[in-house]
């Protein structure tokens, strides 16, 4: 059975159940599973009218994103034409809850499925399918005749390993706590995944946000693949070949007073988790839990031309929250043999009857200076500076300069000339703002791949490259379908190109001579991060005079009997297209950091201890802040912290980050390239 957005609701007069659906839906009824199987759902309608809750028969639409997310970037690229299989499941495991993790393991001891729906993804990763309802009413139901299972069944959230480190433990006020340092201790603890996704709240506004704006983010699953049960050293070693049934898991078995023969396909390096752990009943380390249903979803694609496809992600057990609505959408992970294109460019690009760069991601660059300055290579209405130099200004905002960084993607007409069947695209650079130029460059070894459907419904994929002199072929295979995303002219990754002015030409020709250019667009690209490091002194009183605190191991003493301690504290912030500058302070325990005065910037808001400065101007490179902080003698010993983020106005405009749905389009700001230095020191008394 296929459902998918352009066919809406699967047809209850052809819909068939079968399988473990049956069996869901017959329990619910109580009829025999026989009595179901095979039948359409407008045939159980008329047959058994008394035994039906007429909400069993609806489906619920589930939607989501299939992504491979790149591990040095953290850029999410959409998985087009994958086959996503939603099965209904069951499965029994063998339950880890060891005492020393507040997480849960499950060891599959079997599983079996059955496809209760299907469809693929659109050319953008996305995908939507209709799902039975009794299969979700059945799932339900099971998990609240048993007190634990909504919990031990439970994928822990990004907002629910911040509860861990967060001293607050509320992920509302994560703007209160030093963000590099969280990032740093997500990684330690949780590994490299799971850190990546909350340094991506920084730059989706889920940090420091509003509770109703963060909610989505902090609620997403967490990424805790590297999270390993902590297993006891029998289930370690490896079992010996010619092992029937491991023999750590033999014992285990005696332990439990099953036969091991039932424990026969619990392997120890296969697993499902971590999930959350069940506090409101005691649970033994090792339980078998047996036939858990479930509803899974596996994500398949034909990753080498054959035909066959092969698993990209999945199954994904007890990855949907089924008591939500609505459910999701979810982003699902694809591993690393999933083949993935671009970031979805523009639906359309307007063409005339000459060639032209029209488009950097969804972002226009050419037709509107109110938008892009294609001159000087700057977004005009993201990241403004503040006339105030106050993050929050009442004054209007002035045009802005907003350079671009990462992986560009230029959108444009290259089929304006019926003679030309090759284009290629030039440069020339500046490293001075503009005062020189290189000579023209073509861009070469930059390639990319397309996708699209053939006609028997099978994706296909096409790599485009330039020859030696930057000339790429106008004509591409020719097929039923068109080439996907269309009028994409170049995938410009500018990490691999120095930072600086671009002005960029489309040309188009044959055999390697022009015929005709498009007018040049300028590109201001910006990779590198601003710099600032703290510089932390002590005092008795406000007015100094301050000891700057050791750089290695600091500790500061305040006297068997505590006194007051002043800190000044100096964070000086540089970078090309310097967009801000802020600082906080934190600590442990009871007592806090008091905000005393300050040079530089602005106390926001009054009375906390965040000081900071937006860019008034764009000629703005650099801005040192000062603040002096009281630390009471109230406050107990332990470790305290300055903490700061620096920003670049430099932004990506590929509109991951919702940029082009503003109001005004691509008025906002978005938090790309940054840092975040830090300062931590204990205070002891003695």
């Amino acid at each position: 059975m296929t459902n998918d957005r352009s066919r809406g609701l699967p047809d209850a007069a052809k819909y068939t159940i079968a399988g473990q659906s049956a069996a869901r839906l017959a329990s619910l009824m109580g009829v025999p599973k026989e009595s179901l199987s095979g039948l359409t759902i407008d045939q159980v309608r008329e047959r058994f009218p008394i035994q039906l809750n007429p909400r069993w028969f609806w489906f619920e639409q589930i939607c989501g994103t299939v992504v491979k997310t790149d591990p040095g970037t953290g850029v999410a690229y959409p998985v087009p034409y994958a086959t996503v299989d939603v099965d209904d499941t069951e499965c029994s495991f063998l339950g880890y809850f060891p005492a020393s993790s507040p997480w849960a393991w499950h060891f599959p001891i079997r599983c079996t499925t059955h496809v209760i729906a299907t469809t693929r993804t659109d050319a953008c990763g996305k995908f939507c399918v209709w799902v039975p309802r009794w299969d979700i009413e059945w799932v339900l139901r099971y998990r609240l005749e048993r007190r634990c299972y909504p919990v031990i069944l439970q994928r822990p959230t990004l907002g629910d390993i911040i509860r861990q480190l967060v001293p607050q433990g509320d992920p509302a006020t994560l703007g209160d706590y030093e963000f590099g340092r969280l990032v740093d201790a997500v990684a330690e603890k949780f590994g490299g995944d799971a850190a990546a996704q909350v340094a991506g709240l920084r730059s989706s506004g889920g940090f420091g946000a509003s509770t109703s704006a963060a909610g989505a983010v902090l609620g997403a699953p967490a990424r805790l693949s590297q999270v390993r049960p902590p297993l006891p050293a029998e289930l370690r070693v490896s079992a010996a070949a010619g092992d029937r049934v491991h023999p750590g898991v033999a014992t285990l078995a005696g332990r439990l007073g099953v036969k091991a023969k039932d424990l026969a396909s619990v392997d120890p390096r296969r697993w499902m988790g971590p999930f959350m752990r069940c506090h409101d009943v005691i649970v033994p380390e090792w339980v078998p839990i047996l036939e858990v249903p479930d509803i899974s979803i596996t994500v398949l694609q034909d990753t080498t031309g054959t035909g066959t496809p092969v698993p990209i992600c999945g199954p994904v057990n007890f990855g949907v929250s089924w008591e939500t609505t609505p459910i999701g959408p979810l982003t699902l992970q694809a591993g690393p043999n999933a083949l993935a294109g671009v970031p979805c460019g523009p639906t359309s690009i307007p063409c005339g009857d000459e060639p032209a760069i029209v488009t950097a991601g969804l972002l226009p660059v050419t037709g509107d200076p109110s938008v892009y300055d294609s001159v000087n290579g700057f977004a005009v209405r993201t990241n403004r500076p503040h006339p105030s130099g106050m993050f929050t200004d009442p004054l209007p905002l002035p045009a802005g300069q907003a350079p671009c960084c990462g992986d560009l993607l230029l959108y444009g007409c290259n089929q304006t000339d019926p003679g030309a069947t090759q284009y290629r695209l030039v440069y020339t650079y500046s490293s001075d703002g503009g005062a020189t130029f290189t000579a023209p460059t073509p861009f070469v070894g930059l390639t990319w791949l397309l996708y699209r459907l053939n006609g028997m419904g099978t994706e296909e994929w096409h790599a485009v490259s330039a020859d030696a002199q930057g000339w790429y072929p106008i004509a591409l295979p020719a097929g039923p379908n068109p080439w996907l995303p269309g009028s994409l002219l170049l995938d410009w990754d500018t990490t691999g190109f120095a930072d600086g002015l671009y002005v960029v030409t489309l040309d188009l020709g044959s055999a390697g001579v022009v015929s005709s250019s498009a007018a040049p667009v300028a590109f201001t690209v910006n990779n590198k991060a601003p710099t600032g490091t703290f510089a932390v002194a002590t005092a008795s009183s406000a007015a100094g005079p301050f000891t700057p605190i050791d750089a290695v191991c600091p500790v500061v003493s305040r006297g068997a009997t505590p006194t007051d301690v002043y800190f000044r504290v100096t964070l000086p912030a540089a970078g090309a297209h310097l967009r801000s500058v802020s600082m906080t302070a934190s600590g442990c325990g009871a007592g806090d950091f008091v905000f005393i005065s300050g040079t530089g910037g602005f106390n926001e808001p009054a009375g906390s201890t965040t000081y900071d400065y937006w860019h008034a101007d764009v000629t703005v490179d650099a801005q040192a802040l000062t603040a002096i902080y009281l630390l009471p003698a109230s406050a107990q010993e332990g470790t305290y912290i300055f903490s700061g983020v620096v920003a670049s106005r430099a932004f990506n405009p590929d509109g991951g980050d919702g940029g082009q749905h503003a109001t005004p389009a691509w008025q906002y700001d978005p938090q790309d390239v940054y840092i975040t230095p830090i300062s931590a020191f204990s205070v002891i008394n003695r």
